[in-house]
């Protein structure tokens, strides 16, 4: 039962495309949209990782739980947003996410949905979304996939089942992911929405880079690129260190700062010293406060190859007024209009990111033009409020079919 008293039961345990009722119970505002008082959201996230994706999901827990929904998290008791939850106050339940624990973990997280009558049950990585999606529909909660990542979705018959039948609704980081979805699983376009990742720009409003600039010894005339992103091989920091000789022919005193970690940290350090950067270019491990890092930098660099949605270093550097340089991969390109919010380079490419760079150094006012549109760009189409706006349109759809013709008439909507 639910918290309200009704039963949190809206969709059959079997037959996936079954026509859906509202849930019982559940209060609606004017418009048809379900009052979320009472809701229950149940995430779910195998990955042990903190990078672009693990922060939207806390985030995003966070922003719905003070519109009034009860969030849950269901994830391996290691993983870092399984600690970062708990200790933010949200009710987290310690399930392993891997194979060798495949049947027990689906009878497990079953018994969670139904004694914590979950609602919604909002998936986000491959191993969990097959454990939490069998988990879901034997006790007939709703179930939303969310897809974060633009690598290859391939179009066999298990993936076409889980997408297609078993989620009743399918949610993305960007329009490019949304398009490959839709045409690799001959997916209803009408089932899957794109959510673009937004950011609160109140936490970039007033962040000052001198400090981390003097605590790092790099003078305040130093041009400073910089990337934020976990330590991944198709981050493409190889490539961009690979750039750095052309970079600092034409501008010796320019400093590269990398900013993350990552498995490929030895790999990138070794790469160092081979191309005798150790004095030009500054690894400084994680960071907390990545609003003043960022705010050091004249340029952000997205040197990625491959697997991107909507990357949150990105915005949040154009939340600061930084021009950047990105590669025309997933859903940089949305992000990083060419000419317009940065620059975009071919990925796996050096000379080519090198060219995007050294363009922008040697001309301060097409710096300061990239960087004010940036900035327009995030405030009117990735803030905070309009991505929880999105979430919880996409929450009605699968949760109240009344609200999705109301849904559509509205402006500025995925």
């Amino acid at each position: 039962m639910s918290e309200n008293g009704s039963s949190s039961r809206r969709f059959p345990r079997t037959g996936a495309g079954t026509a859906r009722e509202p849930v019982p119970g559940r209060s609606t505002d004017g418009a048809g949209h379900l009052a979320p008082g009472g809701l229950t959201v149940l995430h779910t996230e195998a990955s042990d990782g903190w990078g672009g994706q693990e922060i939207r999901i806390y985030r995003e827990m966070l922003g719905m739980r003070e519109r009034g929904y009860r969030v849950l998290l269901a994830s391996p008791p290691d993983a870092v947003i399984h600690r970062r939850a708990a200790a933010a106050g949200i009710r987290v339940i310690p399930v392993p996410m891997d194979r060798r624990h495949f049947v027990s973990s689906v009878l497990a997280l079953r018994r969670h949905i139904r004694e914590n009558a979950v609602d919604l049950v909002n998936t986000h990585s491959s191993s969990d979304s097959w454990i939490a999606s069998l988990a879901a529909r034997m006790e007939g909660a709703a179930l939303l996939r969310t897809r974060h990542i633009s690598s290859r979705v391939h179009g066999g018959l298990l993936n076409r089942w889980l997408y297609g039948r078993l989620c009743h609704g399918v949610m993305t980081t960007g329009e490019l992911i949304r398009s490959q979805l839709i045409r690799e699983l001959k997916l209803d376009p009408a089932k899957v929405h794109s959510v673009p990742t937004g950011i609160a720009l109140d936490d970039f409003a007033n962040a000052d880079g001198a400090s981390f600039r003097r605590a790092l010894g790099i003078p305040l005339s130093a041009p400073v690129l910089g990337i934020a992103a976990v330590l991944r091989s198709w981050k493409g920091h190889k490539v961009l260190l690979s750039a750095m000789p052309a970079i600092l022919g034409a501008f010796p005193d320019a400093r590269l700062c990398i900013v993350g970690e990552g498995p490929m940290r030895g790999v990138l350090e070794a790469r160092i010293g081979e191309l005798n950067l150790r004095d030009r270019v500054i690894m400084t491990g994680h960071r907390e406060d990545i609003a003043e890092v960022i705010a050091s930098f004249d340029i952000a660099v997205l040197a990625s190859y491959a697997s991107e949605g909507i990357p949150q270093f990105a915005l949040q550097a154009m939340a600061l007024g930084k021009p950047v340089v990105g590669t025309r991969v997933g859903g940089i390109p949305e992000v990083v209009l060419h000419g317009e919010t940065g620059l975009l380079a071919d990925p796996m490419d050096p000379d080519s990111l090198a060219d995007a760079v050294t363009a922008l150094l040697r001309d301060e006012g097409l710096r300061r033009r990239l960087g004010g549109n940036g900035l327009r760009r995030v405030a009117s189409h990735h803030s905070f409020k309009r991505m929880l706006d999105q979430v919880e349109e996409c929450y009605h759809r699968l949760l109240c079919p009344s609200a999705n013709e109301s849904a559509s008439a509205m402006p500025g909507r995925a």
